[in-house]
């Protein structure tokens, strides 16, 4: 089918919004950029040639952001080749089945309908459908069949979840285990509580494995997720909240969503604490994945690994066709993040407005990332505040700096600062943080006002807050000019520590510098002078003096390592 824009975004904040939202739902949706230009002219085409649920889920997202779309059939390009009968008939059987009339979507990837030409002649084409649809499974059976095979850990507070991968092995999310060496709780549903041991991690995957010695469980068969497709029911089995062995519902959402690198399921169901290292099931009652997370600042939308990754740690069963497939999403997902790594370049090129968040005591504080190539001081910055058509210009000073990689909590973001650093993207990236002096505006209202950077451009992003902060940060520094003037004027304390802090760190790199550079000059030279000698040169004066230079450098060097120690200098300015 495709989506046909009624009429056209007139609105930029609306548009905008919109084509964010559009982005969000991955291919076959429109990207950003392109959602945004569709967006302005009536009669385009959001989306061409999506199945009809994709196509729903368009109309979804548009009539939620105020725009009108309709459906139409989509029209075969012309430069199609004429199929043979052969193709046109299995073409109209994928029909039928993608209609509902046989046995729902998932039908159309069953091994018995792709085998249909190869059927004995005796066999007919409703007896293959029929036999595909005794292979598929309700989700009671499902949970009949793979809840007996799933446990619940419990590790220092944290409880998590996990399924057998042989009679007793355990594959889980890394992040819900005890470290190497502490045993844990491992809760079976038969009743039994057993101890579990970790035996292998990967925390870049956030997957690890357990041994539970004595359960003698039944390992949970491993299906191919290469085959899912959008719209596919699955089953999760975990314990969210700590309520033990939860069977949930949901269904594929997108196969191969780009997160840190790696290509996760992502699926719409309710994911809570406690469903972390769960399986997700087909509706064959196969494991596809281990799930992971829940998207943030999202109702009913979690991330699942996929089993294939979890290859590194245990066997997974694979076909020739399978391992092709896999390669070609895992191409596909390697292309996504290089568009992320550009995107994210890109966007802090220039200063980009994080948020602007209201503090009791202090007002309106705006958050500011910006890129520089030498640790920044004070800077100011021009902003627009508007309400109900009406602007405040802002000069805000920005004083207090941090590097966005110290931002980021070592507990809960390791896995994305790893990630960051590892692509060098979070190199002379800093959050800066600033009080908006809104008492030299006299805006009124009572809806919401909008703040972005003065000179940014219409398409700048605008960060909307209830106009009622507004008006309490005004009267707050009514009533607190003192202190709020205190917390500024500590804020250029501290500035000015930290630029005496950087000088001092830019004279011990510089004096450890030199002292390095003259030892490696020197024993340059000594390496050359003792070259010649050994081609048969004679012996000079030069080197014995070279030598006592090289004594001299060293210890010079020893002398200034031990005067850093005692001042208690930070490694990193003896680099």
């Amino acid at each position: 089918m495709d989506v046909v824009l009624k009429g056209a975004v007139g609105d930029e904040r609306q548009r905008f919004g919109l084509a964010r939202a559009l982005a969000l739902l991955g291919p076959p949706a429109p990207s950003f950029s392109e959602a945004r230009v569709v967006l302005a002219i009536p009669g385009n085409r959001v989306a061409r040639g999506v199945s009809s649920v994709f196509a729903q889920k368009l109309l979804a997202v548009l009539s939620t952001h105020g725009a009108d779309a309709y459906l139409q059939p989509s029209e075969v390009p012309e430069a199609t080749p004429r199929r043979s009968s052969r193709a046109a008939l299995a073409a109209a059987l994928g029909v039928l089945v993608l209609g509902g009339v046989a046995f729902g979507a998932w039908g159309t990837r069953s091994p018995m309908l792709r085998q249909l030409s190869g059927l004995d002649p005796g066999t007919s084409a409703q007896e293959a459908v029929k036999a595909a649809e005794e292979a598929a499974l309700s989700t009671q059976d499902i949970a009949r069949l793979a809840s007996p095979s799933t446990v619940s850990l419990r590790c220092e507070g944290k409880t998590g979840s996990g399924f057998f991968v042989d009679a007793e092995l355990v594959l889980t999310n890394e992040h819900v285990v005890c470290p190497a060496g502490k045993m844990m709780t491992v809760m079976l549903p038969d009743g039994r509580q057993l101890l579990g041991e970790t035996l292998k991690t990967d925390v870049d995957l956030d997957l690890a494995t357990v041994r539970v010695v004595g359960a003698k469980a039944a390992p949970l068969k491993v299906g191919d997720v290469t085959r899912l497709e959008p719209g596919d029911r699955l089953v999760f089995i975990g314990s969210p909240k700590g309520l033990d062995f939860t069977v949930h519902e949901g269904k594929v959402g997108f196969v191969g969503r780009e997160y840190l690198g790696n290509g996760y399921v992502q699926f719409n169901a309710s994911v809570n604490p406690g469903n972390s290292g769960g399986p997700l099931l087909n509706g064959r009652g196969e494991v596809v994945g281990v799930v992971s997370m829940k998207v943030n600042d999202a109702d009913g939308m979690g991330l699942a690994l996929p089993i294939p990754y979890a290859s590194k740690l245990i066997t997974v069963p694979t076909t020739p066709e399978s391992t092709a497939r896999w390669d070609a999403l895992l191409a596909r997902v390697a292309r996504d993040e290089q568009r992320e790594i550009q995107r994210y370049q890109q966007e802090t090129a220039e200063p980009v407005l994080l948020s602007v968040r209201h503090v009791e005591q202090l007002g309106l504080v705006a958050l500011l990332i910006e890129r520089f190539d030498a640790p920044p001081r004070r800077v100011l910055r021009r902003m627009e505040l508007e309400s109900e058509g009406k602007t405040c210009s802002l000069t805000v000073d920005f004083e207090y700096w941090r590097p966005v990689r110290d931002t980021m909590s070592a507990a809960e973001d390791s896995r994305r600062l790893r990630w960051f650093a590892a692509r060098g993207l979070s190199e002379g990236i800093h959050v800066g943080a600033a009080r908006l002096p809104v008492e030299d505006c006299s805006l009124t209202g009572a809806g919401n006002a909008s703040l972005k950077l003065e000179g940014a451009g219409k398409d700048a992003e605008r960060f909307d807050f209830p106009m009622k902060d507004f008006h309490a940060s005004r009267e707050e520094w009514k009533r607190n000019k003192g202190g709020i003037q205190m917390w500024q004027q500590s804020l250029w304390q501290r500035r000015e520590e930290a630029n005496r802090s950087l000088q001092a760190a830019d004279e011990w790199r510089n004096n450890f510098s030199r002292a390095r550079a003259r030892i490696a000059t020197l024993e340059e030279e000594k390496r050359k002078l003792l070259e010649a000698e050994a081609a048969g040169g004679p012996s000079t004066k030069r080197r014995w003096e070279v030598e006592v230079e090289l004594k001299l450098a060293q210890g010079q060097l020893a002398d200034l390592e031990q005067y850093a120690t005692e001042k208690r200098v930070p490694a990193a300015w003896r680099q």
